[in-house]
Formats: C-alpha cells, structure tokens, sequence
C-alpha cells in the first residue's frame, strides 16, 4: 500500500505549492511512481507540477449523476472504474488525479462507496500517494482513503495564520473515522526576521517539522501557470522541504 502523504491549510498559505514540492522531492529522489490527488476546488496541484487534466472525478459523477443516469444493464461498479481510467493523467514519474468541485445536493453514497473502493485499489500500484486537500479535508472524508500516515498543516508565519492552522487541526480531528499515524505543522514563507511567535505554535498542538523559506518569484511562476520544476531560485525552497521529508518518510532519510 502507497504511503499517504495529506496537506491542509487555509488559502493563502502555500498548501498546494508544499504538495507540489513533496512530490517533486520525492520524484527527484527516484521514489516513485507517485500519485497526486488535487483535492482542492481551487484545482492548481496539475499547474505546478506541469500535468495537464481533461477531465475531474467530479465530472464523471455529475455526468451520471451520481450513477443514477446510467443506461440499461450497465453495471454501475464497471462503468465508474471504466471512465475513472480516463481521468488518472499519467506524467513522468507521477499520475495526476483531479477531484473537482464538491458535489450537488443529491445523494452520491454509492458512487463515492465505488470510487473509495477504486482508490483502494489504485493505489497499490504507487509507492506514495500525496492529496492537496481543502482546509476542512472533504474530499478525504467522502471519497479518498481513511488511512494517513503523515498529515501536514501548512500556516505563514502570522499569529492568524497559526490561529487558523490550530481550528484546522480541530476540524480534522472532528471528522474521528480517520486513521491518522502522524501530523505535522510547517511554517511556510519564513524570512529572517519571523520570531515572537512560539507561543502561538505551541497551541497549535502539532508539532513544528520544519520551515519553507519566502521565495519571491513563487508569485510570478503563479500568473504564469508555470509548473514549480522551472523556479529559476529553488535550491533552498527544495531543500527545505527534502529536510522535513527525511524526517518523516520512509526510504528518505537514506537519500
């Protein structure tokens, strides 16, 4: 079974920029093959990481309705593993898989119990399994897996940011069903002159991994829809993010 890589965190805080990089590092290490699930509405994890998507689970169940609309005699378990085939987008060393936006008011029990049961299956076939999640983990709680083994909450170096981050460690500890091993804090955007905020860390009640470093051209490569790979100054970024993955990833610590 792939190891489960999670991250959460408000808007804003460099969430999806942190999954792109875990996969890139992993990637980069030769520790493939990946899968990367974007979880977020805000669907940018293809973006950054140069992998283009067609088609989003999303779409699937809202063309069929959540299985409802299906012709005579189709099989409702074949039809949904046939056409979620086409939308795992295979890249170099990482497959791409897009959720889309969160479902309609009708019921999708029985597609997201088949799409649960795909994934399960899915999965075997890769070595890590990295999902950008929204800040509240919706799509984890219907659809994608129950079992995490590192859960990584990402806030900038503010006192509301890490006020945020603190409300998000609550609501996924909410959601109960989940099978979490570890979770982690990361602080991202840090300069040198980010201090006076240990008291806010604390209460957090996630331990502190690491830290990412403010990088100015993340904003420019952001207007551009270029993927993270062509940041011209990534070294310390990079680094920084390999650091907290030896720490907490199996087979890292020896790369």
């Amino acid at each position: 079974m792939a190891f489960c890589i999670a991250v959460a965190g408000k808007g804003g805080t460099g969430k999806t920029t942190f999954a792109a990089l875990v996969v890139e590092v992993l990637r980069g290490c030769g520790l493939g093959p990946i899968l990367a699930v974007d979880a977020d509405p805000n669907a940018t994890l293809g973006t950054q990481l140069g992998i283009h998507c067609h088609c989003t689970v999303s779409d699937i169940l809202e063309e069929t309705k959540g299985l409802r609309n299906l012709p005579p005699g189709v099989a409702k378990t074949t039809h949904l593993e046939y056409q979620l085939q086409r939308v795992v987008v295979e890249g170099r060393g990482v497959d791409l898989l897009v959720m889309g936006q969160p479902e309609g008011p009708d019921c999708y029990c029985t597609a997201n119990h088949i799409l649960r049961s795909y994934m399960d299956e899915l999965t075997k076939n890769y070595k890590y399994l990295v999902i950008d999640n929204q800040a509240g983990m919706e799509h984890l709680n219907r659809r994608t897996t129950q079992n995490i083994d590192a859960l990584f909450i990402i806030s900038d170096p503010t006192r509301l940011g890490l006020r945020t981050a603190r409300r998000i460690k609550d609501l996924i500890d909410k959601l109960g069903f989940l099978s979490i091993k570890d979770r982690y804090l990361v602080l991202n955007k840090v300069t040198e002159h980010t201090t006076g905020l240990q008291q806010e860390i604390k209460e957090v009640g996630v331990s502190l991994i690491g830290e990412l470093p403010f990088t100015k051209d993340l904003p420019e490569l952001d207007m551009l829809e270029r993927p993270l790979a062509s940041l011209s100054d990534k070294a310390g970024l990079f680094q920084a993010c390999r650091d907290i993955l030896s720490k907490t990833c199996p087979n890292m610590a020896s790369k």
